[in-house]
């Protein structure tokens, strides 16, 4: 059997004698630089660095964003749509979303000419690339570790310890009865199933040796016998245990939360139920933030109205500020959604059993069939109330850059956590953000195997909104604002302290994002006043 033919009939028109496929010439590619090439139905990004060509699956593993769109960095390439950095060595996933690897291709440069080596036994259509975990016979003698949480942040640790090498008992505990799934999605495609969107498949936890003790609430942490007390009275022992329960939504606490038809969003159960009863119906929502908007983005199509009860002047303006607040409200005003901002409510009516309006504080009634609280979320830490001193005044739980709590066989990481942002001078933050819950997890694995690596990263989320898609990375707390662009295709807005860019948030404007990311990454600060002929440099090269 030819090349060709074991690669499927792919094929160029420069295939010379070796498998090796001409992609063009070699000033295509500049120092620093890349460029996506066709190989008949499938593409490979070719990037030189260092004075290195070398050859990538062109889509990043998360969502499938254009990685040529993205922003390269010392030895990284960042997803231009939600901040995933990967290896240009070897494609190796280095920060999160996702869970997969790039495919990495052998580049040959002759001539002047830029040749692709063709693979032997995969073909150019694969683009992901997974670490093997194999069929894992448990080695007594190891650690037995525990991962409590069944989000972005457990998942993440359980592959990472498989993938590192761990043979020992491996047990994740989690209180819903699916597999850990990708939550984000669930504020975007209310009718989505959890089944649709598992990180990995049922399969996969076998071949990894992977206990998996789904619909399971841990009631209390026994430290004098290392064990976990189950609210089904059962008991779990551990050696190390990683702590990652992620956060609880936060109740309206006004009477009549207890009606039918009063929601918060955290599962699919939840997102599926919203979505089987908003069609022409009278949809409130509390809370003009993310859940909130993306809540009323997914809906009012469908629904018969949707107003969001926000008790700020604009949508979004504790988070990102009043201009970002203004631009996604007027856009949701577009597309009719309504607003009742500076109001509070003060009760939720009903006939007893279903609800039927809201009453704000002002004295203002809406018809309501459906409310959604987005209200934000509490840390889920009650199991570990009962030990002195280990959580903080707002429930969380302080670590260090490892993930390491107080207590040494005690790790905890995700949304549940107050952790030193290395890349930001050490601050103390707690960041409720799915892909750093993931790199998080990540950094604790490695740490219960005694692999020391500091949680060296920089906040990247995204929310999507009527099809437009909002970045933020780097952080905005106590920050002066500074929007630099806006016009009827984005914005591009800087967040800034004495005088440094601290954040950028964009829509229209990839891969600022990215870009910035990797600076701050990297140690490269960035003054306010060199913002936007850096950022203009950046969009130029698109």
């Amino acid at each position: 059997m030819s090349v060709v033919e074991r690669m499927g009939g792919v094929c160029g028109t420069g295939m010379r004698e070796g498998g090796q496929i001409l992609l063009g010439a070699s000033d295509e590619v500049p120092d620093n630089g890349m460029k996506e090439f066709k190989v008949e139905d499938n593409k490979v990004l070719v990037i030189r660095q260092n004075g290195k060509v070398r050859g990538l699956s062109s889509k990043c593993t998360h969502y499938g964003a254009p990685l040529v769109k993205g922003a390269l960095g010392n030895g990284i390439i960042t997803c231009p749509w939600h901040g995933a950095c990967f290896s240009t060595e070897r494609g190796d996933i280095e920060d999160y979303p996702g869970c997969s690897s790039l495919m990495s291709y052998k580049i040959i440069e002759d001539s002047g000419n830029l040749y692709l080596q063709l693979p032997k036994d995969l073909s150019l259509s694969q683009t992901k690339r997974e670490k093997s975990v194999g069929v894992r016979k448990v080695d007594e003698k190891e650690s037995n570790v525990v991962i409590v949480g069944g989000g972005a942040a457990g998942h993440t640790a359980l592959e990472t310890l498989r993938a590192e090498g761990f043979k020992g008992k491996l047990t994740l505990i989690s209180a819903e009865n699916h597999l850990p799934y990708d939550r984000p999605k669930l504020s975007k495609k209310l009718d989505i199933q959890a089944s649709e969107i598992s990180l990995r498949s049922q399969q996969w936890y076998t071949e990894a040796g992977v206990d998996l003790m789904l619909g399971h609430r841990v009631d209390k942490v026994d430290l004098e016998h290392q064990a976990l007390i189950l609210q089904s009275g059962k008991s779990i022992n551990y050696d190390k245990l990683l702590f990652c329960t992620g956060g609880s939504p936060r109740k309206l606490n006004v009477p009549g939360d207890d009606l039918t038809g009063v929601f918060t969003l955290r599962t699919p159960e939840d997102a599926n139920t919203i979505a089987q009863n908003a069609d022409g119906k009278n949809i409130v929502i509390i809370g003009g933030s993310f859940i909130g908007m993306e809540v009323a983005a997914a809906t009012v199509k469908s629904a018969k109205k949707v107003t969001v009860i926000d008790r700020n002047n604009v949508s979004f303006q504790t988070t990102l500020g009043d201009e970002v607040g203004s631009i996604l409200q007027d856009m949701h005003k577009s597309n009719g959604v309504e607003f009742e901002m500076n109001s509070e409510i003060e009760s939720i009516l009903g006939d007893d059993v279903k609800v039927t309006g809201v009453k704000l504080k002002n004295g203002t009634e809406l018809d309501a069939d459906i409310v959604v609280a987005g209200i934000g979320v509490l840390p889920t830490t009650k199991p570990l109330e009962h030990i002195p001193d280990f959580l903080n005044n707002k429930g969380l739980i302080p670590v260090d850059e490892y993930m390491k709590t107080k207590d040494p066989s005690i790790f905890a990481a995700g949304d549940i956590v107050q952790f030193p942002l290395v890349t930001y001078d050490n601050e103390k933050v707690n960041i409720g953000h799915w892909g750093l819950a993931m790199f998080m997890g990540k950094i604790a694995a490695l740490s219960i195997m005694g692999k020391s690596v500091p949680a060296r990263t920089v906040p990247f989320f995204w929310s999507v909104q009527f099809g437009k898609s909002i970045r933020f990375a780097g952080m905005c707390q106590g920050c002066d604002r500074t929007l630099l662009e806006s016009d009827e295709t984005g914005f591009l807005l800087v967040y800034s302290k004495d005088g440094l860019v601290k954040g950028v948030c964009t829509l229209g404007r990839d891969p600022v994002a990215s870009h910035f990311r990797n600076m701050m990454f990297e140690g490269h600060p960035l003054k306010i006043e060199e913002a936007a002929n850096n950022f203009k440099a950046v969009l130029s090269k698109l």
